[in-house]
């Protein structure tokens, strides 16, 4: 068998780059994904990190929904899409029913634009595409595609004869006009901060989707959104206690992770035609996965003085992201072929690690700049760092090496305490608690699983120490120290 590894191609890494037949080929439809293509989930939101496949997800439910039900109106956007100055609206927001119905009004333009296209009609119109308030009212317990479609006839009785084909359109879509509306929106919070009017916007946006799902039929609502906002929206608006059943929360499990990498590599045996041995009957689906890995990495790796499956190293070290996990893998895989290597093995990915961890704090800078202009500063503030801290070590060198310099502002606000920079560190997800077990066993916590950590002046957050993640680790030379070179390490930057 020739070199594999030299053949493969691991893929697009961002999802929402590839079509979505090619999408499909490897996408890994865990559990929690089919319930965005049922129908009687009338909203659904998708919260994860960057680079955890949102983008992906939708892509597949628009897809999916297609092929179900080729009569669906499918509408995808990001969430910059629906901003008011694309909609020319200038009206004062003041009260949240001033929001609501400021939303309310931009999803329904936002179909009946999707619908102008389809007759080709200028969507510069404001006349046709502009929904009032006071016509969604009369809209209630109607499918929101006839509404429109009755509006679109009406005003095209009195136009130019120029628009006698837009007339004929219409007529041909009323003959389905009951047809199901699927509202894709990708990145919700795209450049959310933590401001008051940001908040409040982004929380009446979950409320009018709610309103709109009430009083209409047949209208779907799937969202993507930061995994690190939904906790801030739901403290600020005890409204959205209502919205919380329509939450779900991408996570990879480890068996998960085995599977990306499987159907990955499946798919591009399947692409180049490549000849492999049949899997005996009484192999598990399990075992068929890892003997796929296996033609392209070394089965174990040493990782943290233990011998661990190599999809669980991957696992740890693309932060459970599947497009940095793409990524490590396409970095190791060059290196391999510099070498002559068959395999991908722990020594290919320390070598790229370094490489890897820079491009991993480039999107982490990228990602959450908006919230912080000295974001990268505050990385590099942990440059040559040890790896974990107690809380008290942890504030010690915030201190001495980033509030004694620099002014962050954080979510336009600053920030004059190692606490509020810890907890900006721990949201955005550059350290991580860990919780020491009986027997040696350990715990980690994120933001998303414990958002009260560092947030109380009189709480120790139950002893739990503070860790850079791995994949930070060999970009800012951190190391690995005994408690005495600690010790030492903290003196030295300042601390006692």
């Amino acid at each position: 068998m020739s070199n594999i590894l030299q053949q493969i191609d691991f893929g697009n890494e961002a999802g929402d780059d590839v079509d979505p037949e090619e999408l499909v080929t490897y996408f890994v439809e865990q559990d929690t994904f089919k319930s965005f293509v049922d129908p009687k989930k009338r909203i659904l939101v998708a919260t994860a990190k960057k680079g955890v496949g949102k983008s992906a997800l939708l892509k597949w439910t628009g897809f999916t929904i297609g092929i179900a039900d080729s009569d669906a109106l499918v509408i995808d956007c990001r969430g910059a899409d629906l901003s008011r100055s694309k909609f020319g609206l200038t009206s004062k927001l003041e009260a949240p029913a001033d929001y609501i119905r400021d939303w309310m009004v931009r999803i329904c333009t936002l179909v009946n634009r999707e619908l102008a296209s389809k007759f080709k009609i200028a969507i510069d119109d404001d006349k046709i595409t502009l929904v009032e308030s006071a016509e969604i009212d009369g809209y209630k317990k109607r499918n929101l595609v006839g509404c429109l479609l009755d509006r679109f006839k009406k005003i095209l009785k009195s136009a130019a004869p120029t628009k006698i084909h837009a007339q004929e359109e219409v007529e041909i879509l009323k003959r389905v006009k009951d047809r199901k509306v699927w509202i894709l929106i990708d990145d919700l919070d795209a450049t959310f901060q933590r401001s008051d009017s940001e908040s409040i916007s982004l929380g009446t946006f979950f409320t009018a989707c709610r309103y709109l799902a009430q009083d209409l039929q047949d209208i779907h609502f799937r969202v993507t959104m930061r995994t690190d906002v939904w906790p801030v929206i739901r403290r600020y608006d005890e409204a959205q206690d209502k919205t919380d059943q329509y939450i779900r929360e991408i996570q990879w499990s480890q068996a998960d992770f085995r599977r990306l990498l499987f159907r990955r590599i499946k798919s591009e045996v399947e692409r180049l035609k490549i000849r492999i041995p049949s899997a005996p009957a009484h192999v598990t689906e399990d075992e068929i996965e890892e003997r796929m890995i296996r033609m392209i990495f070394v089965p174990r790796m040493i990782w943290g003085e233990k011998e661990k499956p190599t999809y669980k190293v991957i696992y740890t070290l693309s932060y459970e992201r599947p497009r940095w996990a793409i990524q490590l893998c396409k970095l190791a895989q060059k290196r391999a072929a510099n070498r002559g290597e068959e395999l991908i093995s722990k020594e290919l990915i320390d070598d790229v690690w370094g490489e890897y961890g820079a491009k991993r704090i480039a999107d982490l800078v990228a990602e959450h700049k908006h919230q912080c202009r000295d974001v990268e500063e505050l990385l590099n503030a942990f440059r040559g760092s040890v790896r974990q801290f107690t809380q008290a070590e942890l504030f010690t060198l915030i201190k001495n090496q980033i509030i004694e310099h620099v002014s962050p502002v954080i979510d336009g606000r600053n920030a004059k305490s190692s606490r509020e920079v810890a907890h900006f560190l721990y949201r955005i997800g550059f350290i991580i608690a860990r919780s020491e077990e009986v027997g040696g066993e350990y715990e980690h916590y994120s933001f998303d699983q414990m958002p009260d950590f560092l947030t109380s002046r009189t709480n120790e957050d139950f002893g739990v120490k503070w860790e850079i993640h791995p994949c930070y680790r060999e970009a800012l030379d951190i190391q690995k120290l005994n408690r005495s070179h600690r010790t030492k390490f903290i003196r030295m930057r300042g601390g006692r």
